[in-house]
């Protein structure tokens, strides 16, 4: 993606998930639902907002989570998974950005796919902080609704 694309052109994009991530990915979404009243109402937009506050930790904010590289799965087990998601060609320029941000600050080398994992794993530490103390995630759902019902708010609690 070159700098000079449209800020609001969409661009499908491919990512790798593990297992793992996959799943917490979509249970930290089904939270924010309900304990996030800024949360997107489409998985997509979730996960846009999750990777522009990760690009917005800067490289050394980045590094200083500390998201241990995703566990290889073992044999028998079932491998990760592909998925494509229309992605601003802003939020991919961003990310891509980032990417070289931190190799060259932090020198840690990261994909596309392992910066994703990073914002999702960060995304959903703020999601379980939102939730009632001792509460945990939801279960991921085998699908997500297309058009999720909301929990109704109020007044607009702190996210």
């Amino acid at each position: 993606m070159t700098p000079s694309a449209a800020a609001d052109e969409v661009i499908p994009t491919g990512t790798y998930w593990d297992r793992e991530t996959w799943d917490l990915a979509r249970s930290a979404y089904v939270a924010d639902l309900d304990t996030d009243p800024d949360s997107p109402d489409a998985f997509v937009g979730w996960l846009h907002r999750a990777l522009d506050q990760h690009v917005q930790r800067g490289p050394e904010g980045r590094a200083a989570l500390q998201i241990p590289p995703a566990r290889r799965h073992q044999q028998g087990e079932p491998a990760g998974l592909s998925r494509t998601y229309p992605l601003h060609a802003s939020t991919i320029d961003a990310l891509e950005e980032a990417i070289i941000q931190d190799r060259q600050i932090t020198r840690r080398m990261l994909s596309r796919s392992g910066f994703l994992r990073e914002a999702v794993i960060a995304a959903a530490g703020q999601a379980q902080a939102r939730l009632a103390a001792g509460a945990n995630l939801p279960p991921a759902p085998e699908r997500l609704p297309n058009r999720p019902v909301r929990r109704s708010h109020g007044a607009k609690g702190s996210g």
